[in-house]
């Protein structure tokens, strides 16, 4: 799969993010080193099927699943919030720059 690089994005945060090894990332994408990716850049990311989980056997079991599921619509929360910040830090910035209007 194809992903574009993002504000604060790092080569270790994708991998992590895709569960693939960042050594991977680095061979497939042939980036040299010292492994700089910037924001906008394409990186093919190669996902591996996921493996079915097999179903809880006991309550402790169904319990870890659910935190798991819960940390990952967490994550991805946090990531779109991410997003909207650095969005209105751009759009402060833009307005920061304005000149203001004179008033006599």
């Amino acid at each position: 799969m194809n992903y574009v690089v993002q504000p604060g994005d790092t080569l270790n945060a994708i991998a992590a993010r895709f569960g693939v090894p960042v050594q991977e990332l680095i061979r497939v994408n042939n980036i040299p080193a010292p492994y700089y990716i910037y924001i906008g850049q394409n990186i093919y990311v190669p996902i591996r099927p996921p493996v079915p989980t097999p179903p809880p056997t006991t309550d402790i079991d169904r319990r870890i699943r659910r935190l798991d599921e819960r940390m990952d619509r967490a994550e991805r929360n946090i990531r779109d919030l991410d997003r909207r910040v650095d969005r209105l830090e751009q759009r402060v910035t833009r307005l920061e720059a304005r000149p203001r209007p004179r008033t006599t």
